[in-house]
């Protein structure tokens, strides 16, 4: 059986929550990073459902998203290491896609609506690293060309970005709310998948130091400061405890 080949964007926080996906259940996989622009067009070659990024090839076929990704590793778990399910499944998951759907999208558009709107040259190695030297000088040269593309597509701007970090804002409310308990995990004793979403999708928030890409990002002024003003929250103390434990 040939490794699975995890297709990914550097920066994505989506694609860390696969990768340590993959490393909690000990899987050896490829890591492919692709470039901008392009992932659609393989997604489709492959035969996944959606072209977003990260997509898994395995040899039953293509695993699109990083909790159908989670998924497939449970299924994999021959070594018989720790599930990520929990004592509680439906909340683990319900805890799970209220991070993915409104904590992931946000966190994204906030840093892009200040980093890609006021220095986007700051962002292009980021999508550059990992890629063959031809498709990095692609980058390169079309950057100008590309910015615009992703501002439109994640309907980024300051407007949007205040609004983004309200949302963020109201999320680490409820989430410093579930430790109000003193519970070490979300969803009580154990660490599961709900857990390692949410340290994936706000550590660009943390930065902290066992994260595989984040030391290469450029955090713009604005940013930096949030980040300075909600080091304290329990949330991001717990994001960056989950890094030094679980990472």
């Amino acid at each position: 059986m040939k490794a699975p080949v995890l297709y990914v964007f550097n920066i994505s926080h989506y694609c860390e929550k696969a990768r340590w996906a993959l490393d909690h259940f000990g899987i050896a996989h490829e890591l492919r990073h692709v470039m901008v622009g392009t992932h659609r067009r393989i997604a489709k070659k492959l035969g996944a459902k959606q072209g977003s990024v990260p997509f898994l090839q395995t040899d039953e076929g293509v695993i699109a998203g990083s909790s159908a990704i989670i998924d497939w590793c449970e299924m994999q778990n021959s070594d018989k290491r720790l599930s990520l399910a929990g004592d509680e499944p439906d909340q683990v998951r319900a805890i799970e896609k209220r991070l993915d759907d409104i904590v992931g999208v946000h966190v994204r558009r906030f840093y892009y609506s200040d980093a890609l709107i006021n220095d986007p040259a700051s962002v292009r190695p980021i999508f550059s690293n990992g890629l063959p030297l031809w498709q990095r000088a692609a980058v390169t040269l079309g950057w100008s060309r590309i910015v615009p593309l992703m501002v439109k597509g994640m309907d980024l701007g300051p407007a949007q970005g205040h609004q983004s970090r309200a949302v963020l804002e109201a999320e680490l409310d409820w989430l410093d709310g579930l430790f109000t308990d003193g519970r070490p995990y979300l969803s009580g004793s154990r660490w599961t998948r709900a857990d390692l979403t949410t340290a994936a999708l706000l550590g660009p928030l943390v930065a902290p130091k066992e994260h595989p890409m984040v030391h290469a990002v450029v955090f713009p002024k604005g940013v930096s400061e949030t980040m300075q003003a909600w080091a304290q929250r329990p949330a991001l103390q717990f994001v960056r405890r989950m890094y030094a434990v679980h990472r």
